[in-house]
């Protein structure tokens, strides 16, 4: 029986897509998170992300709320959102470097082995944030207005 299970399993790992094994062998999933941390009574948030495989639509998340996704990322994985509040718009890279989330000026705006992204929707503008190895959520300004 147990050789039965063992061949089934080298079966599977064998018919899957080769991103996929690469996430199993070099463990580069990746998750992307967009808080909604907008002021209440104000214009409903309105997003629309992307990437050159992977289409994620239209998001009108309400205020509070955490849209999120998972992905296998390689070297050259990139994901982009348009954002709209309001009369204002925003459009800028959510992710394009395995180690850190973004690249941005020639500097990683997050520590190296960023797993999780965190953006903040704020009136303000766009934070950026991670989770460290105490579990505690530490937001930068990436981007001062809309």
């Amino acid at each position: 029986m147990v050789h039965y299970l063992v061949k089934i399993i080298f079966l599977l790992f064998i018919i899957m897509p080769n991103n996929i094994h690469s996430c199993l062998i070099q463990g580069i999933n990746r998750e992307v998170h967009i808080l909604n941390s907008l002021p209440g009574n104000t214009p409903q948030l309105e997003f629309h992300c992307a990437s050159g495989d992977d289409e994620l639509g239209y998001h009108y998340p309400a205020i509070g709320s955490d849209f999120n996704w998972q992905f296998c990322a390689t070297s050259n994985t990139l994901f982009f959102c348009h954002f709209w509040w309001g009369d204002k718009d925003s459009s800028f890279d959510v992710f394009n470097r395995i180690e850190s989330c973004v690249w941005w000026d020639g500097v990683d705006f997050v520590p190296v082995d960023a797993v999780k992204c965190l953006w903040k929707v704020q009136d303000d503008g766009f934070y950026l944030g991670y989770f460290d190895e105490k579990a505690n959520k530490n937001f930068y300004k990436k981007y001062r207005n809309w």
